[in-house]
């Protein structure tokens, strides 16, 4: 019997192993490997690399699977102002090895409110911060990773649509349910007072979003003055969570880069151009010096930020020497006035003196300029941030530009005519008038446009709004400036920046007042080739160190070859629009009669 099963059983073994090498064989062949190895083994020979196994595993790299994405990860980080907000880490499926590859800490949301704002009003958006940051750690770490799960890193577009969409969503529900709740509430009141007698009675006396009147003549004499003031627009309400959308899109950009295995600036610009152009620029630093305005202190309202801007074609190691020996300049300067205190820099690192005149600023820094040999509005200019939208009265229907003066919305422009003629060093200028002031924004824009940049920011909707939008024929900028931030992905900001340069604007990447140390967005300004890059001011670590990457870029750009500067400033003028053309019964209804006629020729 034993006899007999040891041929049995030497047989099975060896029809076995004849089946696995058949099996090898066909794997093996499926896959190309013999063809691919014998390849390899004769370029080898010839290249004579001196690392062999390097240069095998370097071949059959070629051949690797694309990597995807095996989970993502989110927990609380902090911002530069020690604010909560969300750190995100994207892990990929490597060569059959799960690898971490990005590790990305968002900026915390821009505050809307004045650094005046009363204790429990920022009690109140802490504590809202703090609710959407833990929100949006819990859907990245639940639903997101699941999207995310088994997605080319690569296709950032696929990406940004998942986490925006899933938001979204949740948001149409929230406005959704929101709406019936107020149509109830609407059901179960007493009936208000209808939209037309509203609007009669504002015909009367025109009130502000506050409920107080806005009166006419204070005199009495005659009629009043009817000032009707179109209300601010009422800012986007988020759900808790928002935040994930930026912060994934920022991870899962940054891993797209490292497996691609080139600079985040070169992955952002083949995703902008569709391919990679052959030169790159690098933005021009627009780099605050003074921060003062409403929220300051002084009673000089009507200039949020003083800020420069290198000449363009100028080296970007040149142009931050300047800087900061500007910034060195005016914080010396300040300290021989008010002490050491008055050195002091608020979160963004500008310098916080109290100013009563918007000149104040302007000749600080031009005298500056002028200590370190620098012509203004040459070597250096400057751009001023009015947010026009901060210093509106609305009791009074005015802007308040200093403490107790306030000005109508035409004397206003008049102000501000009359102060950059006073500076033509001033280059930019940033919201100078509120979005619903459309007459007046046009009338400023036609007299100052042809001499510098109109930038638009509070006046604009977020990307992913605006590049489904008409751009307005009277509210027209030749700048805007772009977040990476809340629900702005990659993908939109990219949409809007190649709508916005359509429309010959310029297009500014801002840094916020929550920044983190990241320097992503030193490449984000380069890869979309942005004109300029709102750092705050050259102190501070967070701004520092977008300065620090902008260096490093234009040394590798200097190194390739491909290092382009941007042009000497133009400046698109924008004109009023064209008057209706008047119809012909419109025509005959505003000619004169007969008798009124014959009135005139006596």
């Amino acid at each position: 019997m034993a006899s007999a099963a040891g041929p049995k059983s030497s047989a099975k073994d060896a029809r076995e192993l004849y089946e696995m090498k058949e099996r090898a064989i066909k794997f093996y062949t499926d896959n190309g490997v013999p063809k691919k190895m014998e390849e390899i083994l004769n370029t080898m020979f010839h290249d004579n690399p001196a690392d062999v196994y390097g240069h095998v595993a370097n071949y059959f790299a070629e051949f690797a699977k694309s990597p995807v994405i095996t989970k993502v990860k989110a927990r609380q980080g902090y911002d530069s102002k020690g604010q909560s907000t969300v750190q995100t880490e994207v892990y990929c499926m490597v060569k059959n090895h799960e690898k971490l590859i990005s590790t990305c800490v968002a900026p915390s949301v821009t505050s809307l409110l004045l650094d005046t704002a009363k204790p429990e009003e920022k009690d109140t958006e802490d504590s809202e911060r703090q609710a959407s940051v833990t929100a949006a750690i819990n859907y990245i770490n639940t639903d997101i990773c699941n999207k995310l799960e088994g997605l080319d890193p690569t296709q950032q577009a696929e990406a940004d649509d998942a986490v925006y969409n899933f938001i979204q969503k949740m948001k149409d529900e929230m406005d959704a349910q929101k709406a019936a709740e107020a149509a109830a509430a609407t059901e179960n009141t007493q009936e208000s007072p209808t939209q037309d007698q509203n609007e009669s009675n504002n015909t009367k006396k025109a009130k502000s979003p506050t409920g107080n009147e806005v009166q006419g003549d204070p005199k009495g004499k005659g009629k009043a003055s009817q000032i009707i003031i179109i209300p601010d627009e009422a800012r986007e309400q988020f759900i808790d969570g928002s935040c994930l959308v930026s912060a994934v899109s920022q991870a899962v950009c940054t891993t797209g880069a490292s497996i691609k295995d080139v600079p985040l600036y070169r992955y952002i610009a083949a995703l902008k151009h569709k391919e990679m152009p052959t030169t790159l620029q690098l933005p021009l630093p627009m780099v605050t010096i003074i921060q003062s305005g409403k929220g300051a202190a002084g009673k000089m309202n009507c200039i949020k930020e003083y800020m420069v801007i290198p000449k363009p074609g100028v080296p970007l190691r040149e142009s931050i020497n300047n800087i900061l020996g500007i910034y060195s300049h005016v914080s010396k300067a300040l300290s021989v006035k008010g002490g050491l205190t008055a050195r002091n820099v608020n979160d963004i690192g500008a310098l916080c003196p109290a100013f009563d005149k918007p000149e104040q600023g302007l000749d600080l820094i031009q005298e500056a300029m002028t200590a370190l040999s620098l012509t203004p509005g040459e070597d250096v200019s400057i751009a001023i941030n009015i947010a026009a939208h901060e210093m509106f009265d609305f009791d009074k229907g005015k802007y308040e530009v200093v403490a107790g003066q306030q000005k109508t919305s035409e004397d206003y422009v008049e102000f501000l005519v009359e102060l950059l003629g006073r500076y033509p060093a001033i280059n930019a200028v940033i919201d100078p008038l509120r979005k619903q002031d459309r007459e007046q924004w046009m009338r400023l824009c036609d007299r100052i446009s042809v001499a510098g940049y109109i930038i638009g920011d509070y006046g604009y909707h977020r990307p992913g709004l605006l590049k489904h939008e008409d751009l307005d024929e009277d509210y027209q900028t030749s700048g805007i400036i772009l977040r990476w931030e809340q629900m702005n992905t990659l993908s939109d900001i990219i949409a809007v920046a190649n709508k916005m340069e359509e429309a010959q604007n310029q297009i500014v990447v801002t840094a916020g007042p929550g920044e983190v140390s990241q320097d992503i967005l030193a490449d984000l300004a380069v890869g979309l080739n942005a004109r300029f890059l709102k750092l705050g001011a050259p102190c501070r670590g967070e701004r520092i160190s977008k300065l620090n990457r902008l260096l490093q870029i234009e040394a590798e750009l200097e190194e390739q070859g491909v290092l382009g500067y941007h042009d000497a400033h133009l400046y698109p003028r924008i004109e009023l629009p064209p008057p209706p053309i008047a119809t012909e019964t419109e025509a005959e209804d505003s000619s004169p009669s007969p008798a009124k006629k014959e009135t005139k020729k006596k």
